[in-house]
């Protein structure tokens, strides 16, 4: 009678109990080190993203600092205190040259449904952004700036962005000093290196003499047949007045 009324539950065998006791403890287990190998990782992955920032970080301040460098080395004495960026000066196209302008997109990509900004933008301080140029048709053409009063120019930078360097940027080009009877006399004879940095800068012949304008004509760009793009084109003398201190820029 006894053995009849036994219930199902007393017929488990306790073997059968003990492993599925078992059973639930093993993976309470993996499942606990399933999640600390999860968050070992997770360490190890934010560790290895600052490690990778901070290589990025100190990449980055050597590339500046050698640019900083090699546009110093590129003129003899441009660490002079007396040396002083050029202000009051005015900008205005050549005769020889048109600018590009009207219904068309520069670089296939920035559309300019209206006339391409004024030659005074290559004297403009700030730090130049894409299509913030001044651009004439062909390879061929020159702008020319005028001082605000007659004085001595020591160096002049030109700067182009990237990287539409490798096109559009101007190569071969010459300086001439405009003196107050208007004769041009060549002063530079140089070329913008499209594998240097950005701003490059150029000392100028004659340093002694005292100019109305200056005169920056390309002969050459970088290989765009359509239109050459000039960014910025700064001029540096000794004069006190109207002058921005050189290592200021």
């Amino acid at each position: 009678m006894w053995k009849a009324n036994r219930t199902r539950e007393d017929l488990t065998p306790k073997t059968k109990i003990m492993s599925l006791g078992t059973s639930d403890s093993s993976s309470s287990v993996s499942s606990f080190q399933c999640c600390k190998r999860m968050k070992y990782l997770a360490e190890q992955l934010a560790k290895a993203e600052q490690t990778l920032r901070n290589t990025l970080r100190s990449r980055t301040m050597m590339l500046t600092s050698r640019t900083k460098t090699e546009q110093m080395a590129t003129v003899a004495g441009a660490k002079d205190i007396d040396t002083r960026y050029i202000e009051g000066a005015t900008a205005s196209k050549g005769s020889d040259t048109t600018e590009w302008g009207g219904r068309v997109a520069l670089w296939g990509v920035v559309p300019l449904w209206r006339a391409a900004p004024p030659p005074d933008t290559v004297l403009a301080l700030r730090r130049p952004t894409l299509s913030d140029c001044w651009p004439f048709i062909g390879s061929y053409g020159e702008i020319i700036i005028r001082l605000p009063q007659t004085q001595r120019v020591r160096y002049i930078t030109v700067e182009h962005i990237h990287p539409d360097t490798a096109r559009s940027a101007p190569k071969h080009f010459l300086i001439y000093g405009v003196l107050t009877n208007n004769t041009w006399i060549k002063i530079a004879n140089a070329q913008y290196r499209a594998e240097g940095p950005p701003k490059q800068y150029y000392p100028l012949a004659y340093s002694h003499i005292e100019w109305k304008s200056v005169v920056f004509r390309v002969l050459t760009n970088q290989g765009n047949e359509k239109y050459t793009c000039i960014y910025r084109v700064h001029l540096y003398g000794k004069v006190e007045n109207s002058l921005v201190p050189f290592n200021k820029l």
